[in-house]
């Protein structure tokens, strides 16, 4: 009995055994999975803290007892439709004026207006001079030690109100007080003038033709540099072409620079962009920058908008970034077919460096060509050019959730929403049909007034219009210009007609906001001093000049200036509708009590509003790893395909 007892117990308690380890063994499975899932999301956040956490750190300011009293901050005092000016500049501006570019030729400048009052703040305004008769004669007849002057009659003017565009004014010539081709383009930014330039130049290989008009057809690469060449050498003091690199195999892209000032960098004159045919098989945009770049040229002496526009602007047109792709891409492949990768197989809008997660796709050199282009030269503004659907697209490309990307109607929002939305309206509602939203065949979006946010679209990783916005502070849109990525030659023709106006307005707006310069106080300019519109957490710079520009909407706003070694600044200023905002800045070199210079860190900038607190700074995304992140990566890359 006693061993029939003791037996059952064991049983009983193998039983027991044998279910807590059935039940253990569940547990680990559960937690392994659940680790497994959160891990990558958990080192996300972790590196993302940790990195915050240790610029916080850096980033301690001097107590402002040991700040010299020089360094005090005064504040501009800011009323309706006027132009706001750091008081402190005002003594300075004269000088500021004289570091322009070396040159051959002087330019002028009209009188700079503004206003004393009060504290001493200066109000940029139409009806006083703020320079004195003598000081404002020197600059207007250019005696200034010889340099190059600002000219501020059309440097950031708004457009004069008897301007419209399309009315014949006469066959005016083009002005001659330009540089004469032949110095490195663009000033300091290490590019070199295609040897094919100037009115000495013969070659069968340009077309003599005076009254050439280039044709509604695809031009292959040979074709497209003849045409280019061309266009250099009959407009020599609006054009300048150059090449920021070379494809995989070894075809140049080449960069068509539209301007009055196309040699060399005007102070105050804001640099843009047009970007198009990076998927190769997308070749509208490739022959709309051809012919935007014709009608810009011949429209100049004619037209006061166009006038105003090259006069006010340097306008750099990259017709194709992939013209590897194009030359095996065929017509009348509208939803896919070859061309869309560079000669490696690689989707250049993938290509580049993401902020939300990390891109380890290798870099290519068209993407590395743009990257150091975009370096070099500070773009206000910028437009990529696609193809495959008909909507006007805005950052941001990718999201947070880079572990799940999938096709939802969940924006990725910036910090300027406001002005991104407002720039791709600008082109959808200047554009006949593309503001309609109408979807371009069954099954495809349909885009509320013509825009979209790009992640609510289909979120992509290593895009172009984020690196540009996030890296450089340069706003990109990205322009999508027809369902047929690759239309019959018979449809070019309506296209331009279509988005002529719109790639134009587009331009336009980069004299949107507030632009000005930076400088210390003895006048001389800050370069690489960093700024941010407080609420906006993303900076932007200076120039070697000490410019700036930002696009905004009208509004009142902060400003906040940052540099290495001087005391940063907050000044108020307001936008209004009709003009331009010129703010100038002057920042104070910070001392400790014993008169040595304190070199001051630099901030980042951070989104505060963002629900993870992300910062919103070129820095090393974060790596998302894992089976299931590859799966979904390459599902939305070949979906995408089909939008562009």
């Amino acid at each position: 009995m006693a061993s029939s007892t003791v037996t059952t117990c064991r049983a009983r308690a193998d039983d027991r055994r044998s279910h807590l380890l059935v039940s253990v063994r569940k547990l680990v499975v559960v937690t392994i999975a659940i680790a497994l899932f959160a891990l990558p999301v958990h080192c996300q956040s972790e590196k993302r803290l940790s990195s915050i956490q240790q610029q916080q750190q850096q980033h301690q300011y001097y107590d402002s007892e040991e700040l010299t009293s020089g360094g005090e901050v005064i504040k501009s005092k800011i009323r309706p439709d006027t132009y706001s000016q750091d008081p402190s500049s005002s003594q300075q501006y004269e000088k500021h004026l004289q570091h322009g570019k070396q040159s051959d030729t002087v330019g002028s400048a009209s009188t700079v207006y503004g206003e004393q009052y009060g504290d001493g703040g200066v109000l940029m305004q139409k009806d006083q001079p703020l320079l004195d008769e003598e000081a404002q004669e020197s600059i207007s007849s250019g005696s200034i030690n010889n340099h190059r002057i600002p000219q501020y009659t059309r440097t950031g003017s708004p457009v004069p109100t008897d301007v419209v565009e399309g009315k014949n004014v006469g066959n005016r010539a083009v002005g001659n007080n330009y540089h004469h081709p032949g110095n490195p383009l663009p000033a300091s930014s290490g590019y070199a003038v295609d040897p094919v330039y100037g009115p000495h130049y013969s070659s069968q290989d340009l077309v003599q033709d005076q009254n050439y008009q280039l044709e509604f057809k695809y031009h292959d690469y040979d074709k497209m540099t003849k045409f280019l060449r061309t266009t250099s050498s009959r407009f020599p003091n609006l054009t300048a072409l150059y090449s920021i690199g070379k494809s995989v195999q070894g075809r140049d892209l080449w960069v068509m620079v539209v301007s009055s000032s196309p040699y060399e960098h005007m102070i105050g004159k804001p640099d843009v962009k047009y970007v198009a045919n990076m998927h190769g098989n997308e070749a509208v945009g490739r022959e709309l920058m051809l012919h935007l770049i014709q009608y810009l040229v011949n429209s100049y002496s004619v037209d006061p908008y166009i006038r105003w526009l090259l006069d006010n602007t340097r306008i750099h047109v990259l017709p194709s970034m992939n013209p590897d792709g194009f030359e095996v891409a065929r017509e009348g492949q509208c939803d896919g077919g070859q061309g869309r990768y560079n000669a490696r197989g690689f989707d250049l809008n993938r290509n580049f460096p993401d902020y939300f997660k990390q891109n380890n796709k290798r870099g290519q050199p068209e993407t590395d060509a743009v990257k150091e282009w975009t370096s070099k030269i500070q773009f206000v503004l910028s437009g990529g050019l696609h193809g495959g659907a008909l909507v006007a697209s805005y950052p941001f490309d990718n999201t947070p959730n880079s572990m799940f990307q999938s096709y939802t109607s969940t924006p990725s929002l910036t910090p300027d929403d406001d002005v991104f939305k407002h720039l791709a309206l600008t082109y959808s509602r200047n554009h006949p049909s593309m503001n309609q939203g109408v979807a371009c065949k069954a099954g495809t979006p349909t885009f509320n007034n013509g825009i979209t946010n790009g992640a609510a679209w289909y979120p992509l990783t290593g895009g172009m219009q984020d690196f540009n916005y996030v890296w450089y502070g340069c706003m990109e849109v990205t322009l999508e210009l027809s369902c047929c990525k690759y239309p019959p030659t018979s449809e070019l023709p309506k296209l331009w007609e279509e988005n002529r106006l719109s790639l134009v307005k587009f331009l336009a707006e980069a004299h949107r906001g507030v632009h000005g310069f930076v400088m210390d106080e003895h006048g001389n300019p800050i370069e690489k001093a960093s700024l941010k519109i407080k609420g906006r957490d993303v900076g932007f710079q200076t120039t070697k000049y000490g410019e700036f520009w930002r696009i905004l909407l009208p509004g009142v706003y902060k400003l906040e200036i940052y540099g290495d070694g001087y005391i940063p600044k907050e000044m108020d200023f307001m936008v209004v509708e009709q003009h331009p905002t010129l703010l100038n800045v002057t920042l104070h070199t910070s001392k400790r009590q014993d008169n040595t210079p304190y070199r001051q860190p630099v901030p980042h900038f951070y989104h505060h509003h963002h629900p993870q607190g992300i910062a919103l700074a070129p820095k090393q995304p974060t790596q998302d790893t894992g089976i299931l992140s590859s799966i979904t990566s390459g599902f939305n890359n070949f979906v995408s395909n089909m939008f562009g």
